[in-house]
């Protein structure tokens, strides 16, 4: 990771943050194992704190894609990957986690690996077209410029252009009496230690969204910018191409202090 003199900008839960996102997902099962090279960053992917901490069980992927217009560090770009479900030790029961995250800046990452325990690394973003207008398309490459494979890419467009919007809020997960919680389990430290900060507790995570102007986009998960073939060339190993997917606008996320479980 490059040096920077500046120091890092520490803040606390709770955070109100303000983005637009799109949201993708698609069901896997257990079965297909875990393709932990796409589920992990190489730190996390390396530790037994991250890919020992309980049994994958599959369910519904998502990938979330969202630029931060405010936040208490400033506005950042932000790619999230949720593959599913864990078991969670000690009779906590089987929830989502977060196993991979890319930012755009360090203060974001930092205050996010110490206070939620989320494994943020810092990646470039480089986007065709108009973010907040698709059809656009996005590639995401690591911290080090002299890399110019990208570590994944993708391209929206309208649904229709006709389609309806609604609102949505996370709401609707305790009316339907569905936990709205994500377990993080403890990151381990990376170089340097002072920003790529570890932990030592597990998190239970909850957050509350709402956006007033949801649409339907398509999302193409075909790989570009390198000559990727066979099963990872739509991203995760046996999906299609072509998905249906969320557009978020003006969406308020409001995050606190976490929930620390004893093991």
């Amino acid at each position: 990771m490059s040096t920077n003199p500046e120091p890092i900008k520490v803040v606390p839960p709770p955070w109100t943050c303000h983005y637009e996102a799109y949201v993708g997902a698609f069901y896997v099962s257990a079965k297909s194992g875990l393709p932990r090279d796409i589920a992990y960053e190489s730190l996390e992917a390396s530790s037994a704190k991250t890919t020992e901490a309980g049994v994958w069980k599959g369910g519904m992927v998502m990938i979330q894609l969202l630029r931060y217009s405010s936040t208490p560090v400033g506005p950042y770009d932000e790619i999230i990957l949720l593959p599913g479900n864990f078991e969670v030790p000690a009779g906590h029961g089987s929830h989502t986690r977060i196993t991979r995250i890319y930012v755009s800046q360090r203060d974001t990452m930092f205050n996010g690996r110490k206070h939620w325990n989320l494994p943020k690394h810092i990646a470039r973003f480089k986007y065709t077209g108009d973010f907040s207008s698709p059809p656009f398309a996005v590639q995401i490459f690591p911290e080090d410029p002299a890399i110019e494979t990208p570590i994944f890419t993708a391209s929206l467009q309208h649904l229709a252009f006709w389609t309806p919007s609604f609102p949505f809020s996370s709401n609707i997960f305790k009316w339907l009496g569905v936990p709205n919680v994500m377990v993080q389990p403890p990151l381990p430290e990376g170089d340097p230690k002072e920003v790529l900060c570890g932990t030592n507790a597990w998190y239970k995570v909850a957050a509350s969204i709402y956006s007033p102007k949801v649409k339907l986009v398509w999302i193409d998960l075909k790989q570009q910018g390198s000559e990727v073939k066979g099963e990872n060339e739509n991203w995760w190993p046996g999906i299609r191409r072509w998905h249906v997917g969320l557009w978020l606008q003006n969406t308020r996320l409001d995050l606190g202090d976490p929930e620390v479980l004893s093991m």
